[in-house]
């Protein structure tokens, strides 16, 4: 996320490019030239159609789970996010209401100084967490 005096990175002004608000400098630890050549590749390869497709849908998925609107999700859960992602800071009332909206949460985890991809920025953590978590639910 950037400062809180810098630009959103997530949005464009009319008649900009988004390439012009990646960040600067050398890539993170987590990501390598390699990862970002096979990446490209399957873009290329695929295009942005299936990526873009989640969010094509999200108005059918409000129409769909409209009988469910302010229903708790029952089942064990488990959160993990990053400090710095932007899900977590522009739903960080969604993340609050957890203990009404998810009343099985057994624990929340926000990862200090870590974005979106958080199984790439600290696979270690997440998998402890992960195993950790599941190792106490029982079939």
């Amino acid at each position: 996320m950037p400062a809180p005096d810098e630009p959103d990175p997530h949005f464009v002004a009319l008649g900009c490019r988004l390439r012009d608000r990646f960040p600067a400098g050398p890539l993170p630890a987590w990501l390598t030239e390699d990862d970002l050549d096979v990446y490209a590749e399957e873009f290329e390869r695929t295009g942005l159609t299936g990526a873009l497709n989640r969010y094509r849908n999200m108005d059918r998925d409000w129409e769909d789970l409209a009988s469910h609107r302010g229903a708790p999700i029952t089942q064990p859960a488990l959160f993990i996010g990053g400090a710095l992602d932007a899900s977590t800071t522009w739903m960080a009332d969604a993340v609050d209401a957890y203990p009404a909206t998810l009343p099985a949460l057994s624990a929340s985890h926000l990862l200090d100084g870590c974005g979106h991809w958080i199984q790439q920025e600290r696979p270690e953590e997440v998998n402890h967490l992960l195993t950790d978590w599941l190792a106490t639910i029982r079939g």
